[in-house]
Parts: C-alpha cells; sequence; structure tokens
C-alpha cells in the first residue's frame, strides 16, 4: 500500500475515497491502524477469531439480525478503539456440517447503516471470482515473459481485454444466450469463431461468419448491436 500510494501520489482527501477491503488475514489491529491513519476507509474482517467469539457471547438473542441462509450480524458495543471512529460488527453463521462460526467486520463507513454493511464485504468475494475468470478466461497465468518489461505489457493487455468485454457485456451480448456465458466461453468458443471480415475503400464493409458454429445466429445479432454503436449499418 506504501508503494501503490507513493506511486499515485494521492492527497489525504483521495486516501479517503479509497477503501481496502480485505479478509481476515490482514486485519490485525495494526493493520487497520495503519489503513486508518493514513486515511484511508476499511472494511476488513478481523484477524482475532477468539476475540470474535468472546463478543459473540455478549450478543442477545434478539440484538442477531438475520441475513440470509443461516447468516446473522450484531453490532459490538464494547470494540476496540482505533485510530479513527469505526464500527465493529460481529457476523454469525452456520456451516454445511451444522458447525457455528463467528468473525469481526471493522468498518469506518459510518455514514451507511450497519445491516447492509455485510453485504458491501461480500461484495468483494464477487471480484475475486471475477479475477479468477479473467485469469481462466484470459490465460494470464498460462503466458509469461522473459522480461519484465513484456511480462508487464502482458497484464496491461490483459486489463485492456478485460475492460473491454466487461464494457460490451451489459449491452451488446444482451438478450441472447451469449448474456449468460463467462469469460471462459465468450474467449475460448464466442471471439474464436471462424469467419472473415470484408473492407471496401478502408473501410468495414461485412463480416461473415460460420454458419454452423453453435453462436452464430446469436453474434451476428450482437455484431449489429456492436456496428450501430459506431454507427455503421
Amino acid at each position: 500500500m506504501r508503494a501503490v500510494q507513493n506511486l499515485m501520489h494521492w492527497t489525504p482527501e483521495q486516501c479517503q475515497r479509497v477503501l481496502l477491503c480485505t479478509d481476515a488475514g490482514l486485519g490485525t489491529d495494526s493493520n487497520i491502524n495503519w489503513a486508518l491513519s493514513h486515511h484511508f476507509q476499511v472494511l476488513m474482517k478481523g484477524y482475532n477469531g477468539k476475540r470474535a467469539q468472546a463478543f459473540a457471547k455478549q450478543i442477545k438473542p434478539k440484538e442477531w439480525f438475520a441475513l440470509r441462509d443461516q447468516r446473522w450480524v450484531a453490532c459490538v458495543s464494547n470494540a476496540p478503539r482505533y485510530a479513527r471512529r469505526t464500527q465493529t460488527l460481529v457476523l454469525r453463521w452456520v456451516t454445511e456440517n451444522g458447525e457455528t462460526k463467528y468473525a469481526t467486520l471493522v468498518h469506518s463507513l459510518l455514514d451507511r447503516d450497519w445491516h447492509t454493511i455485510p453485504d458491501l464485504y461480500d461484495g468483494r468475494g464477487a471480484v475475486e471470482s471475477e479475477i479468477k475468470m479473467d485469469k481462466s478466461g484470459l490465460l494470464l497465468p498460462k503466458r509469461r515473459k522473459h522480461q519484465f518489461a513484456a511480462q508487464e505489457a502482458l497484464v496491461l493487455l490483459t486489463d485492456l481485454a478485460h475492460n473491454l468485454l466487461a464494457w460490451l457485456h451489459p449491452w451488446m451480448l444482451a438478450d441472447s444466450r451469449l448474456a449468460k456465458v463467462g469469460p471462459v466461453t465468450l474467449v475460448n468458443d464466442v471471439l474464436c469463431m471462424p469467419g472473415e471480415i470484408m473492407q471496401k475503400g478502408g473501410k468495414l464493409y461485412m463480416v461473415a461468419l460460420w454458419e454452423t458454429h453453435p453462436y452464430a445466429l446469436e453474434m451476428q445479432v450482437c455484431l449489429s448491436k456492436l456496428l450501430a454503436h459506431f454507427g455503421n449499418p
């Protein structure tokens, strides 16, 4: 984080708009205090499991707020104090084998309803899933360059591909079977579809697809949307 902060030259005001969302492995008191003292917002799962269990014992049954699927949250009244004002929540959930687990969430988003904080934290899991899909779909782990600059360029190109797919997906692929496919299928089966691009006078004239391809009809409609977006009939 120090390296990122030095690279970006963030001001304290800019840091206040950055939310650090981490799992329990990074949720030590010292890490939380460092983030808060450097003006960042935090949403961090606590490192100390025994502390979570101790907090849970202090919560009365009626103070637990039900979330979903055998999962509850409660607000801790006697939580530790950090470098800036925060709120500590305790999570309780039941695993598939019937075991009850506890964890703490420390956050500085005091303008939000604390009942909504667990859902906000769960968004981190969606980001992780998206990264994993990118790795498998865009094949970043399977492509290695011997020179650092070349590897850095490859990572940047992968980011560009991710942003392009994220931009296209909601509108170009909408209302088709392709709307529900992930990056792996999209890259390996759809975007690799055999076809031919025809030009006249340096301008795109026609895109011909292999009509026996299982996604050819859907892709025809999607490409029409793309061409219309850029002003091509």
